[in-house]
């Protein structure tokens, strides 16, 4: 991470500082202060860290107790998921929030259909919406037969890249990620890595929590290690060993 405050730094697409998030007597988070450029950037740490709570609060579903969360350098408080959303901030969990009785193309737009006017009423432009739906999913390089399909006919792997289609075709500013790859067998967690890897290089912002550290080691273009609601060590994946990012995690480092 750079210092955004450093005479010609970029400005961070989403930061935070001194973010704390206490449940009851126990502190989610603690004084945590983070920046993200574009780029692939893993977060990892042991069951507690505090690390989806962090992603909670960047996605509007918990409102911090302190601290401020910062847009492209501006202060935003959200109230609301769709609010984050609003402000460019993609998440993606476990679930997806995808609905299986619904088509590719009514997912990608669901909420945000198209609509055209006929004899003065508003209805559902469903070709264009299709037409776009096909569109998003070549962005994320996933060839569907269809954008009609239902998505119970789709694989584990294939509803990730509608999520993630869905995401990058809304224009989203960060895209985050909470244990993706969790549900996934490991040639749809290859070939869903290498859409993450092929946003990043397209300098997208990508956060992402994960328990694969050889994974992140590989993948990764920074990480962050969490310990006890606090971030201990932000580290370059390339000048890291597993044994080092192991230690930093129980606190032996």
């Amino acid at each position: 991470m750079v210092d955004s405050a450093a005479p010609g730094a970029a400005v961070p697409r989403l930061a935070a500082a001194g973010l704390s998030k206490w449940y009851g007597h126990v502190a989610a988070l603690n004084q945590v202060s983070v920046e993200f450029l574009p780029g692939l950037t893993g977060i990892v740490g042991d069951n507690g860290a505090g690390k989806s709570t962090m992603l909670k609060i960047f996605s509007g579903v918990e409102v911090p107790d302190e601290g401020t969360v910062f847009v492209d350098g501006a202060p935003r408080a959200f109230g609301s998921a769709r609010e984050a959303r609003a402000a460019g901030i993609e998440s993606l969990y476990q679930d997806l929030a995808l609905v299986e009785t619904m088509s590719i193309a009514d997912n990608i737009f669901l909420g945000r259909e198209p609509a055209r006017q006929v004899l003065g009423l508003r209805v559902i432009d469903r070709r264009a919406m299709r037409r776009e739906a096909d569109l998003a999913l070549s962005r994320v390089r996933i060839d569907m037969p269809s954008s009609r399909l239902g998505v119970r006919q789709l694989s584990g792997g294939q509803r990730q890249a509608v999520a993630i289609a869905r995401a990058m075709h809304f224009g989203a500013r960060v895209v985050l990620l909470d244990e993706p790859t969790a549900a996934l067998g490991p040639r749809e967690t290859a070939a869903f890595m290498s859409i993450i890897r092929d946003m990043a290089d397209r300098e997208e912002t990508v956060v992402m929590v994960g328990h694969n550290l050889p994974q992140m080691l590989e993948l990764a273009d920074h990480l962050l290690v969490m310990r006890a609601g606090m971030v201990v060590a932000t580290l370059e994946p390339q000048q890291t060993t597993l044994r080092e990012l192991t230690d930093f995690m129980v606190g032996s480092a």
